[in-house]
């Protein structure tokens, strides 16, 4: 199953979607247009942002900042971080509660560098132990902020790109002749531990360097990658917290579905940080890792990835083809539809709210 590929917050997908040849996002989008107050009004203000060139404007800049952030910005950002993870633990008053095992917990924050949800953990908790994953900086990285963490004993950092552990994906042989294969691992770092809480926040870098064929495909890669060593490192009843997009977006409705079947799931969007983006974080609370539905999920993603990291440009596109069947859409819909709308319905209305106070909305 693929997942979720990521976002461009200029999107266009309203109402260019709603075609008379169904799509899979026609589809998600109809059902929702038809059931959902708040949905049906966020469309109509997104569209009168696209109508606007300062819509287009606002996040050009956005994207020019963030990509050329100097010392200054990198630390903004590093704080904008810690806000959006104090926003979700005040959100989530037992978002890390003691371990399992009664002794301090333990967090896996994938994609960590800056460090701000690490940052919020440790000040809610000083006894949490942390190990992270982050990409180096010499391959695009950002920056550790986080005050003498190279000396916290409580922290444990890997360097290393996420979406290149070709052993934690059960792909031990590389074909010699692939462009990247001096550049996969095959070490499973934190093999065997298993932690309460896992971050799943990673984001394509537009500055991280990566060859060709990995442009149109990183997205999936990358989510793919870090949900595999979260369901391989999260302890049984633990909770999972992921960076998604678009809550009508097919691939997004398909993972939630998927994720509803071994979790209790939430949406999490900040009021304060990007309330004007599509982006949102589901938090999937006690987590079931060994149920048949989570190993299923897991065989899928490793399956996803490999395609991805390994098919042919055909190969590729008929694996997603494959996923986009209508009739598919179909049964998502009747199955989770109700429960899409429950879950959806709080992020529509900050995304709304926000847009409606934008300087790009007429």
């Amino acid at each position: 199953m693929p997942c979720n590929e990521g976002s461009s917050d200029g999107d266009r997908g309203f109402p260019s979607d709603i075609t008379a040849t169904p799509t899979p996002n026609s589809i998600v989008k109809k059902y929702l247009l038809r059931r959902v107050d708040v949905f049906r009004e966020l469309m109509d203000l997104k569209l009168k942002g696209w109508e606007n060139p300062k819509g287009d404007n606002h996040f050009k800049e956005q994207r020019i900042r963030a990509d050329h952030a100097h010392d200054f910005g990198q630390r903004i950002f590093y704080e904008m971080m810690c806000q959006i993870g104090d926003e979700l633990q005040n959100n989530s008053s037992d978002l890390l509660p003691l371990s399992a095992l009664g002794g301090p917990p333990s967090v896996l924050d994938l994609c960590m560098a800056p460090g701000g949800f690490t940052a919020s953990v440790l000040k809610r908790n000083r006894y949490a132990r942390v190990c992270g994953i982050s990409l180096p900086l010499s391959q695009g990285g950002h920056k550790i902020r986080l005050p003498n963490w190279q000396k916290d004993s409580r922290l444990q950092v890997a360097f290393l790109d996420v979406t290149m552990l070709a052993a934690e994906m059960d792909v031990p042989d590389i074909p010699a002749e692939h462009p990247d294969a001096a550049n996969f691992l095959l070490d499973r770092p934190f093999y065997g531990e298993d932690f309460d809480l896992v971050f799943c926040d990673g984001q394509v870098l537009r500055m991280h360097s990566r060859a060709e064929y990995r442009e149109g495909r990183e997205a999936w890669r990358l989510l793919a990658s870090q949900l595999v060593l979260a369901l391989q490192r999260i302890r049984v009843n633990g909770k999972i917290v992921a960076l998604l997009h678009k809550v009508d977006a097919w691939n997004t409705v398909a993972l939630l579905h998927t994720l509803s079947k071994f979790s209790s799931l939430r949406l999490f969007k900040p009021v304060k940080k990007h309330a004007l983006r599509s982006s949102f974080y589901v938090v999937a609370d006690q987590v079931q890792p060994q149920s048949v539905y989570a190993l299923q999920a897991v065989a899928t993603w490793k399956k996803s990835w490999s395609v991805a990291t390994f098919g042919s440009d055909e190969e590729y596109r008929e694996y997603r083809e494959d996923f986009k069947g209508l009739d598919r859409v179909d049964a998502v819909l009747s199955d989770f539809g109700p429960e899409l709308i429950r879950l959806g319905r709080p992020i529509w209305r900050i995304q709304g709210a926000a847009l409606r106070k934008s300087s790009f909305i007429s």
